[in-house]
Parts: C-alpha cells; structure tokens; sequence
C-alpha cells in the first residue's frame, strides 16, 4: 500500500528476489497490503472472540494463571526471534534453497535450545510464584518453540512478496486455536484449555508447512553462513532480553502486589490493548521486502518510512482514543463486571500502547541495511526507563500510576526513535505526520467526550453502541479528508495493477 519510489522502474537487489516484474514493485506491495490487511481483520475479530469467552467463562485466578505461563513462555521465545527470518529475506544469496536451508537449521536448532530451556525453567517459575500447576502449562507449551521453526516456509513467501500463500499459512493457528481453546474451556479445562489451543494451532500449521514448502526440510549448517546471522542477529537478541525483563518483571510486580487477580487483570488489559500494534505488524511484513530492494535510495526510504506510519497510525491511535472512551462501556456491557478493576489499565495502556506505535517499524529500516546494534542501545534505555519509572509508581501509587508511568517512558522512546531515523533518514518528515496523525482521532473523540459528560456517565447499552458509531463514522469522516491524497495514491496503485497489461516476462524462481 505504500508506494516507494516517486516513479519510474525500481532496481531490484542482485538476485531478482521477485518472480514478476520489477515495475509492479509498488501495485505489488499496495495488493499485498490489501491481503495483509484482511488478514489482520479476520485474526483479529478470531482473537477478539478469543478473549470475550475467556473473560466471560473463566475467572480472574485462571486468566492469571495462564498469564504467568504464557508471559513467561512467550517472553522467552522472544529470545529466539533474533532476525534470522529477516536475515533470510535480506540476503541476496544465489542458491535460495540452500539458504533456507541454512537459516531454518539455525532456527531449529535455537528452538530446540530453547524449548529445553522453558521446560528447565518450569519449576523455577512455579518456586517464584508459589504455584507448582504451573509446572505443567509450562511444560506443555514448551513444544511451541519448535513448532514455530516448522513455519518457517513463511519466510520464502514473504521474501518473494506472495503475500496470499504466506498469509493462508499463517491463518490455521488463529482459526484452531479458537475452535480447540473455546471448546475445552467450556469443558471445564479452564487455563489448560488455552495452553491446548495454542498447542493444536501451531500443529496444524506446522503440518501444512512441511506440505507446502517450496523448498525441502533439510539440515545445512555451514560455520561462516552461522557468524554472518550471529552478527545480524545479537544485537536483536539483546534487546529481545530486555523485552523479557520488561514484560516478565510487569507481570511479577503485579502478582506481588495486587495477587494472582492483579496478574489477571493486567493480563486482559495487556491482551485487548495489543491489538493497537496490528497495523503496524502488517504494513512492516508487507513493505520489509521492497525496503530491503532499495537500501541505496534514502530519499525512497525516507518516504517509505513516512507514508508507511501515517497508515500504521490510522488504525493505532483511533484504536487506543476508542479504549480511552469507552473501556467502562467495554467491561459493563461486554467484558462482565469481574473485570472493573481492570478499566483504568485498559484506558491508558491502550493509549501508551497507541502512541508508541507512532514510528515504531523503524528496526524494520536499519535491518535492511543491516544495522541492528542501535536496536540494543534502545532497548536497554528502554529497560532502565521501565525499571526507573512504573515499577516504583506501582508499588507506591498502585496500577494506575504504573500505567501512567509506562505512557511516560513511551514517550520517551518515541523520542529515541525519532532520533535514530533522523540519523538513518534525514529527510524523512517524522514530526509532521505524527502532528498530522494525532488530527482524526482528536476531532472524533471530542463530540464522544461531550456527549459523556452531558449524560453524566450513567450506563446504557444503546448508548454506548450509538456513541461508537458516531466515533467511528466521525473518525472515518476526519481522516478522509485529511489523508485523502495519500489514500488515493494507494488505491491508484491496486487500480493500475487491475488495468495493467500481462507481464512479457517475470524473474526466474529461485530454485537450487
């Protein structure tokens, strides 16, 4: 969706990483955004489901039973992210088989370390919190690590920017997981019944992985192949510790001070609010390729970056003003009234979370060019910053300060960010779209606000579904009208690709 050049035919890197050709580079990236797009919608309504019968059908002990084990299994498994899947797609090797080969043996052999070490480190984690039924979970969801790097074909459909192949991969684990956990909760199963879903979902996938990969599953390892990731890789291992810490050291600060509910209610706030950095996630997937095939035109990036934030930021910041406005609505009406602690949480997390989407592919641009020591230097700011500021606010102040506190340290970090672009991309407009971003959820909200306060904020159903309406139609309204030359460049391009001749020619496969 976001174009990347302003015209002419782009130069693709070495190896014509794309079987088309290469003038569609930008109706290409716009067609995938679309793909990927619909793919957010449909995973997101899944997870949305997801979590409306988990809070409806377990309690706030179970939620926060299953919070620990995944926090503490997914926090490790972030570890294992280290870039080798960018790496791959990076590369411009010509044996493509062969490099797949040798990026899945390092991916396997990583999550093979590393399911042994979140089964080592169960009873640990079960000593820590004073509850041994964690032993189990844990256990149990060790195995994902491993059937993560069975995945790995996605990886060559990304690469090739086919989009619809990767994405239809990807689509079994939301869709099982769903079916499997919904089902064993209301049998009774209640935290086993997600950890079981989860399990089953990412089986599936890794079973039509191996049936569809265009390339076969085989052991490559060569010692220089391994120090050239190592040395793309470290840095993103790094600052994926100190994500560890982070989300690791919330969710036991939480459970030492309000108890195993407290974990609970940070947990669904946690939940509901990450679906803020959705857009993000999709529109980085979609432009990583076309970055990575046009690292020598800053100019290009610099508007890449640009264009790429103001989409990320029509979804995130309406997102976060929406679960500022209406999250008591959200737990009166829809989430039951077991969660109303958790409302404040919900409130300014998902606004913190909002405005730290604001820029925040920019790993995406300095791993393109194989920069990713900066991403350490942030992350490590980042970890002091957290341990500085919410943690003390929540023992002291309680929850509420603790976000408030984590909105102040995004901040921080949206500053670091814009730092850092500033030094990769000079002329990218950084503080403009952000100004610009912040327009259409502000004039929507303002009427919402209003309105509340003129009801005195007694509760209604209907009134809540109306204000929402009008929130989203004002919404809609606003950015129409503010980003409508950017959202008619976009659709030009899905037009041009529709009208456009065959392609006389396309880029050869990459085969062995």
């Amino acid at each position: 969706m976001v174009p990347v050049t302003n015209g002419g035919t782009l130069r693709l890197m070495q190896d014509d990483r794309f079987a088309f050709p290469r003038s569609e580079l930008r109706s290409r990236a716009a067609r995938g955004a679309i793909v990927n797009g619909s793919f957010l919608l449909a995973v997101e309504a899944i997870g949305l489901v997801q979590a409306v019968v988990v809070a409806r059908l377990m309690t706030a002990d179970q939620v926060g039973l299953y919070g620990i084990v995944s926090v503490t299994v997914m926090t490790l498994l972030a570890l294992k992210q280290v870039g080798i899947d960018e790496a791959y797609v990076q590369q411009q090797g010509e044996d493509q088989e062969s490099a797949f080969q040798h990026a899945f043996t390092l991916d396997l052999g990583l999550s093979i370390g590393f399911a042994l070490i979140v089964a080592a480190l169960s009873p640990l984690i079960g000593l820590i919190y004073g509850d041994m039924s964690i032993v189990g979970l844990m256990l149990a969801l060790s195995l994902l690590p491993v059937l993560f790097a069975l995945q790995s074909p996605a990886w060559v459909f990304l690469r090739r920017m086919d989009f619809v192949r990767q994405r239809s991969l990807q689509a079994v684990v939301p869709v099982v997981t769903l079916v499997v956990s919904v089902t064993l909760i209301v049998e009774g199963m209640g935290a086993w019944g997600l950890a079981l879903g989860a399990l089953a979902g990412n089986l599936s996938a890794a079973i039509m992985a191996l049936v569809i990969s265009p390339y076969a599953f085989r052991w490559r390892y060569d010692s220089g192949t391994a120090k050239k990731y190592l040395h793309f890789s470290a840095p993103i291992f790094l600052a994926a510790v100190c994500g560890l810490m982070i989300r690791q050291g919330q969710t036991l600060a939480f459970e030492t001070k309000l108890g195993l509910a407290g974990a609970g209610y940070l947990t669904l706030a946690v939940t509901i609010t990450r679906y803020a950095d959705r857009a993000d996630q999709m529109i980085t997937q979609t432009i990583y390729p076309a970055i990575c095939a046009i690292t020598d035109r800053p100019a290009r990036m610099a508007e890449v970056f640009e264009k790429s934030n103001r989409l990320t930021a029509m979804w995130a910041l309406p997102f976060g003003a929406g679960l500022a406005l209406f999250a008591d609505d959200l737990v009166q009406f829809v989430l039951g009234n077991k969660w109303k602690p958790a409302t404040s949480l919900i409130q300014i997390i998902g606004l913190s979370t909002a405005v730290y989407q604001l820029g925040f592919n920019w790993t995406a641009f300095y791993r393109a060019v194989g920069r990713t020591r900066p991403q350490t230097i942030y992350a490590v700011a980042g970890l002091i910053a957290f341990l500085a500021v919410p943690i003390p606010l929540l023992f002291t102040n309680g929850a509420t300060a603790f976000a408030w506190g984590l909105f102040a340290v995004n901040l921080v970090a949206g500053f670091l960010r814009w730092r850092y672009m500033k030094d990769l991309l000079p002329t990218a407009r950084i503080g403009r779209f952000v100004l610009r971003s912040a327009v259409p959820p502000i004039l929507a909200s303002i009427p919402i606000v209003i309105w509340q306060e003129a009801s005195g904020h007694t509760p209604s159903a209907g009134r809540f579904i109306l204000q929402l309406v009008v929130f989203v139609a004002a919404y809609i309204a606003a950015t129409a009208a503010l980003e409508r030359e950017l959202l008619t460049e976009a659709v030009s391009y899905l037009k041009r690709r529709r009208s456009s001749p065959a392609p006389v020619h396309s880029a050869p496969t990459p085969t062995s």
